[in-house]
């Protein structure tokens, strides 16, 4: 009995980052290739005949990821398409959330840190069982249930701020700071319980939803 693989053409720029998405995919028993470009993942398309495409919104020169997907949406509709990307959402590329196509699954690269999760996002991508993920529209929610005074003190601890240093910018007591530090906690579902260091753990939220992290 023949058993076919499943293939993934994954469009990315980067070659480290483009390998570490390919061995991961390998290694859940995916067939994969490797496209540096939108004009060399389409050149690909016709002989490998993927089931799905990853792609990266920023691909250097030329088009980017997400006049691709456009692109792909029209000519390929069977082709799953997934946006994986450092960047929380498309407005932090500067784009609106309208501006990635309906049907295409939005990724958020931190997602590799577990590669079962990522790999089973992909199973579930072209198995149809949850085929449009969009980690970007999540992201904007969790922001969303902060109030303009809790953002902007999370900004500043984004900054290393210590609470003091804090409530001396807001001249406001280093308990309300705590106080309000606690209720941002709460809003972004991290408890003591789950997370050694709580403000450790928002700035690195903070920083993966607004595309301020390192990419």
């Amino acid at each position: 009995m023949t058993t076919f693989k499943r293939r993934v053409l994954i469009v990315e720029d980067d070659n480290f980052m483009g390998s570490l998405i390919a061995s991961a995919l390998a290694n859940a028993g995916f067939d994969t290739m490797i496209a540096t470009s939108a004009v060399h993942a389409k050149r690909s398309i016709p002989a490998f005949d993927p089931d799905v495409v990853t792609v990266d919104i920023d691909l250097g020169e030329g088009p980017n990821g997400i006049d691709f997907v456009r692109m792909m949406a029209l000519t390929h509709p069977g082709i799953k398409l997934v946006i994986l990307s450092t960047l929380a959402d498309a407005k932090s590329a500067g784009l609106g959330v309208l501006d990635v196509p309906a049907g295409v699954t939005y990724l958020r690269k931190s997602l590799l840190h577990d590669v079962s999760e990522f790999t089973s996002a992909i199973e579930s991508v072209i198995g149809d069982k949850n085929p449009e993920i969009r980690q970007d529209t999540q992201a904007a929610e969790s922001l969303e249930a902060l109030s303009k005074v809790q953002r902007e003190i999370l900004h500043m601890l984004s900054m290393g701020l210590s609470n003091r240093e804090i409530a001396n910018r807001r001249e406001v007591s280093l308990s309300n700071i705590e106080q309000r530090l606690t209720e941002i906690y709460k809003a972004l579902g991290i408890t003591k319980r789950q997370s050694a260091v709580p403000r450790v753990e928002a700035t690195l939220k903070y920083l993966s939803i607004t595309g301020l992290a390192k990419r």
